[in-house]
């Protein structure tokens, strides 16, 4: 075999071995076994899961909660004492699961969260949305959400319990600038 003939099988081996790996990298692309979603109990299935299981001994309202991925059922009300309180649930594996419960009065307050939203530049006026929330299905986290009016849709999240901010982001992509130091 002359050397023309070992470069063109060298070559095409090479061109082999890497569509197979772009082939195997865009079909594992699309599995989506990977993402976890889940999904929300109905209002009176949260409302009776809550007092059955004496998470809260009155449940005054139910709403839908986001932090920019897992979405949540809230289910405010108040713990046996009297205290305000809220409940995070969502269904996993065919049963409701609690992904976070804070007591109000252990957390920081609304009003100091918009003063921290303020320090960054953001009037009141412009905060579209700012409520507690679980921060995901694993860390039993609880966080305030901060979401900016616009398009670019400015997402902020503070720990409910210290005020720390956590993480900034844009729902937006076109919304990052580069900077070069």
């Amino acid at each position: 075999m002359n050397i023309k003939m070992k470069a063109t099988l060298i070559l095409l081996a090479i061109l082999g071995v890497t569509g197979l790996l772009v082939y195997l990298l865009i079909l594992g692309g699309m599995r989506n076994d990977t993402q976890t979603v889940l999904t929300l109990p109905s209002e009176s299935e949260a409302r009776a899961y809550v007092l059955d299981k004496k998470l809260l001994a009155s449940a005054s309202k139910i709403e839908k909660t986001r932090s920019g991925g897992p979405e949540f059922l809230m289910v405010d009300g108040f713990d046996a004492e009297g205290n305000p309180k809220a409940v995070w649930l969502a269904v996993k594996d065919k049963s409701i699961k609690v992904f976070g419960s804070a007591l109000y009065k252990e957390g920081v307050t609304k009003e100091s969260i918009v003063a921290k939203v303020k320090e960054k530049g953001i009037a009141e006026d412009q905060i579209r949305y700012i409520y507690p929330t679980a921060y995901d299905y694993t860390s039993n986290k609880v966080i305030w959400y901060v979401q900016e009016q616009g398009d670019k849709k400015h997402m902020l999240m503070y720990d409910f319990h210290n005020g720390d901010l956590l993480w900034e982001g844009y729902q937006d992509p076109t919304a990052w600038k580069l900077t070069g130091n």
